[in-house]
């Protein structure tokens, strides 16, 4: 895991003079723009980030972009931008997680999917130092959950918006039936063609 020392240096305090906890509403966008281009600039030079053992990525401008059109106006400007800076943990076991403290963390466990289930496992932990600094994402997966999010994520997510097709392919995954990126691309086509 990912100390908390480092993650409260890791922390970009806004300069918008509000909590984040606000609603998107509440900020000018051209501000909020601003401040996610200073964001980036701070996570692209921070050193910090070179030390840390787990996969990171910074969200780029043109998604966060994408996810200040999806959310606004009633979403809280934390919520929206909550995953900024993302670390990738992979873990052999869940279970791994019930002997660390998570008290400074928000949990989303979504083990058994999403409450819009869409084939995604997965436990995501949120840091926020305080409500005036955007929260850090910890995404953390099994290996094998890790290889199918991926999958998900690089063949599906930005092409297709119904999750039944990604939960009738995880539930493949998990019989055994797609075993391979090829047999995932082939169940998704055949499932398309089928479905048209």
């Amino acid at each position: 895991m990912i100390d908390i020392s480092i993650l409260d240096k890791l922390s970009y305090k806004s300069n918008l003079n509000k909590s984040l906890k606000n609603t998107l509403r509440k900020f000018n966008k051209e501000d909020i723009m601003t401040e996610l281009l200073d964001i980036r600039g701070f996570y692209e030079k921070n050193q910090l980030l070179t030390t840390i053992k787990f996969d990171y990525r910074i969200k780029s401008f043109q998604s966060s972009l994408l996810k200040y059109d999806k959310y606004f106006p009633s979403t809280e400007l934390k919520k929206c931008f909550n995953d900024l800076l993302g670390f990738r943990i992979v873990i052999d076991n869940y279970n791994e997680l019930d002997n660390i403290s998570l008290e400074n963390f928000r949990i989303a466990d979504m083990r058994n999917g999403k409450a819009n289930d869409d084939g995604y496992r997965g436990i995501h932990l949120y840091y926020q130092k305080s409500n005036r600094h955007y929260p850090i994402e910890l995404q953390i997966n099994t290996v094998k959950d890790r290889i199918f999010n991926d999958w998900l994520h690089q063949e599906l997510y930005k092409y297709v918006s119904n999750n039944n097709i990604g939960i009738e392919l995880r539930k493949k995954y998990d019989d055994g039936i797609i075993t391979s990126l090829e047999d995932f691309k082939g169940e998704l086509k055949n499932h398309v063609l089928y479905n048209i």
